[in-house]
């Protein structure tokens, strides 16, 4: 397998996001190009440089319905697109990744489903009242820890005494009580208010912080945002957000805060290159 380099993975990822785009646009549905995503379309116009991931949200509503024609064998679409997300046996996290198949990729940490992605969040609804919306979101970050120690390589190296300590008493819980059973009672959770009836949203498995319930109504504005040599949909009110996200978002982290996704990225299909 040949070894992907990181311009390769991010024309691999900015390809998946095109489709994706026309698929929304086909179809009028909404698309955010979102967290670090965003940020680096406002501060570089395009990746952050040292990032190396893709993020998209879409409202519940709409996010339904491009599960729904992203999994459709009669809808065009490239052929090396596929979709995981948690109705696959070996994936738990409620939502989905939009990968190209002829990748594969190795992750320090967490075992990888399907090749190079982009993340795809719903944003979800929220009881009407401030305080009950951040204990909601709070038992939402309690769900997401115990979703991500299902996902745990636990023959990593890298791995803290007490990661290795929690994450396997999240694992032992969430398979007593049966890994799919679990991701069902998650999915449930995030879906219990309507989003088109709620005043607040939030990613419950992304943003799960009080500062970050929002008003649905400052973000369903669109605003067209260079990024690389792509032009992708995303906030109008993007600085509404990104203060909430990131405060001073204008401004560098110091190098130490500089997070990358640790991983390797390998073409298997002969011809996968020409993306």
């Amino acid at each position: 397998m040949k070894k992907i380099s990181r311009d390769e993975a991010r024309e691999v990822l900015m390809s998946i996001t095109d489709e994706i785009a026309r698929i929304c646009k086909e179809n009028g549905l909404r698309y955010y190009i979102a967290c670090g995503t965003l940020l680096g379309a406002v501060r570089h116009k395009g990746f952050i440089p040292w990032d190396d991931d893709l993020d998209l949200i879409v409202m519940r509503d709409d996010y339904d319905k491009l599960m729904a024609l992203l999994k459709d064998k009669n809808v065009k679409k490239a052929e090396w697109l596929e979709v995981v997300d948690d109705t696959r046996d070996d994936y738990f996290c409620p939502f989905a990744k939009v990968c190209d198949r002829r990748t594969a990729i190795k992750m320090d940490r967490h075992k990888a489903a399907g090749g190079l992605w982009v993340d795809v969040f719903p944003y979800d609804g929220l009881p009407s009242s401030k305080f009950f919306a951040g204990i909601y979101t709070r038992i939402a970050a309690l769900f997401r820890v115990i979703c991500l120690a299902m996902d745990t390589d636990f023959s990593s190296k890298t791995l803290s005494t007490w990661n290795l300590i929690y994450k396997r008493f999240f694992w032992i819980l969430a398979t007593v009580i049966g890994r799919k059973r679990f991701c069902r009672f998650v999915e449930w959770f995030h879906r219990r208010y309507d989003i088109r009836k709620s005043k607040y949203v939030t990613s419950l498995f992304f943003d799960t912080r009080v500062d970050t319930i929002l008003d649905k109504e400052m973000l369903l504005p669109q605003a067209v945002f260079q990024f690389e040599n792509r032009e992708y949909t995303s906030f109008a009110n993007y600085d509404y957000l990104l203060k909430r996200m990131y405060g001073d978002y204008m401004k560098l982290p110091p190098e130490e805060k500089r997070i990358t996704h640790d991983f390797n990225a390998w073409w298997i299909e002969e011809g996968g290159e020409n993306v």
